[in-house]
């Protein structure tokens, strides 16, 4: 375990704390206290992280001598654990439990917002390129206006640090790869029309975009199938209702003629038992989004598991609406199958499938309930907790660990966006530091969780 002590957030140029958050260190558990530096009494923080053996920290210094007004800050190697031992190493440290440290609580940051009080981050999506590179777009919205422009970036170096690509005139983005191709879903106007776009030069300029399909639909980056020379995904109506879409991929995926498109599905209604009892939450008028569904490909057999936002303070967290999809060749058939109980089915999750083991990785958000007083849309609404799962049939799922944690319900590592590299699992996240909302993300950051096939224990 290695500590930091710098001064804490609010001291001007003083503090390192940004710096460290930035190398995955996070608040250790003891109050803010003061140190005297140069006769004047300073404001710090203390900052904490589980290093691997052999890891090394390189963090830039001022120089040696401390003044009130000098950033600084003070490592401390080899520390006791928070359980109490002292070893020779980070790795002879014993965990708290299963999950703790977290897996990926480091960090780069692959976009940022030009200001933390004006612009927010939305659901930004990111694609591994045949090339081994790293492809993000990540929508930058107004607070209180909406969309703006879409912040590209690209990594040559497995996500260690980030080139900024041309910015884009469009409200979303999710990059994704057919074979050798580089495609991207997007929208000039959020729920209007569907729209792809095509790059022969990893992200450096776009064909389109071309409007495949006409409606209210929408989705950000989520679990797609490619089976029997068919691409399938799956959209929301303005998060009232669902909808799934087919390409033919013998033809080119900017020919509308490619796309095929089921039928509408409303939005189910989650049961009246899973409402709070309290009168005045007035539970019929209840309103439940569907939104932001995976496709999986179980044993042959299309699921869509779609999460369900209870939009009151009352409803029941970790649900998920379940359909079932068929293609008969000519036509796709959509069907809703049941509500089923979903880890962080609440909020986005995001689902891949290993080859190797035949499992499905979901990464998700966890409610704890640890400040429901400070988040306006209850203890539902948080998203500080950022969970990996895993599961054989997608519907039912093991927990595998923590991917990372932000200290306050005020952060938060949400959306996540996932792709398998190699050995390890690539993560993206909409991730609140700074903005002081935990919806208004600032950032979209990278993680990668090592050797995540290490994580099976059933």
């Amino acid at each position: 375990m290695a500590y930091a002590i710098t001064p804490a957030h609010g001291q001007g140029g003083r503090s390192r704390a940004d710096q460290l958050e930035r190398l995955g260190f996070r608040l250790a558990a003891v109050p803010d206290f003061r140190a005297i530096c140069s006769g004047s009494a300073v404001n710090c923080s203390a900052y904490q992280r589980q290093l691997r053996e052999g890891e090394r920290i390189d963090f830039g210094s001022p120089g040696l001598e401390l003044t009130p007004e000098a950033p600084w800050c003070v490592f401390v190697a080899d520390a006791p654990s928070t359980a109490g031992s002292v070893g020779s190493s980070s790795s002879s440290f014993p965990a708290r439990n299963p999950f703790s440290p977290p897996l990926a609580q480091g960090y780069t940051i692959a976009a940022e917002v030009p200001d933390h009080v004006k612009y927010f981050i939305h659901d930004p999506g990111m694609a591994r390129l045949p090339s081994g590179h790293f492809l993000v777009a990540a929508p930058c919205w107004q607070r209180g206006v909406g969309p703006d422009h879409l912040m590209m970036a690209r990594s040559a170096d497995g996500g260690r640090s980030w080139q900024r690509l041309p910015d884009l005139p469009f409200a979303e983005g999710t990059p994704f790869v057919v074979g050798d191709d580089l495609y991207m879903f997007t929208q000039p106007r959020q729920h209007q029309d569907v729209y792809f776009m095509r790059s022969d030069d990893e992200g450096e300029s776009w064909t389109g975009p071309v409007k495949v399909l006409e409606g209210a639909f929408w989705n950000c980056q989520t679990n797609m199938v490619i089976r029997d020379g068919q691409l399938y995904w799956v959209l929301d109506q303005k998060h009232k209702a669902t909808v799934a879409i087919a390409a033919d991929l013998s033809k080119d995926l900017l020919d509308p003629g490619a796309w095929r498109i089921s039928q509408i599905i409303p939005a189910k209604q989650t049961a009246v038992q899973f409402r709070t009892a309290h009168e005045d939450h007035q539970p019929e008028q209840f309103d439940d989004w569907n939104l932001e569904g995976n496709v999986m490909d179980v044993d042959g057999h299309l699921r869509i598991a779609c999460r369900v936002n209870p939009k009151h303070t009352g409803a029941t967290p970790g649900i998920a609406a379940i359909f079932d999809l068929e293609d008969d060749g000519g036509g796709l058939h959509l069907r809703f199958d049941q509500h089923s109980p979903w880890p962080g089915g609440q909020s986005k999750f995001c689902i891949v499938f290993d080859e190797l083991t035949r499992l499905f990785w979901m990464a998700c958000n966890l409610v704890s309930s640890a400040e429901p007083h400070k988040l306006e849309g209850g203890s539902n609404a948080e998203r500080r907790l950022l969970m990996l799962y895993c599961g054989m049939d997608g519907l039912n799922w093991l927990p595998a660990g923590c991917v990372a944690m932000a200290p306050c319900s005020s952060q938060s590592f949400m959306y996540p966006s996932m792709v398998i590299d190699g050995d390890d699992l690539a993560i993206l996240s909409r991730t609140c530091r700074s903005s002081g909302h935990y919806h208004d993300a600032d950032l979209a950051t990278f993680h990668r969780v090592h050797d995540f096939l290490e994580l099976v224990w059933h």
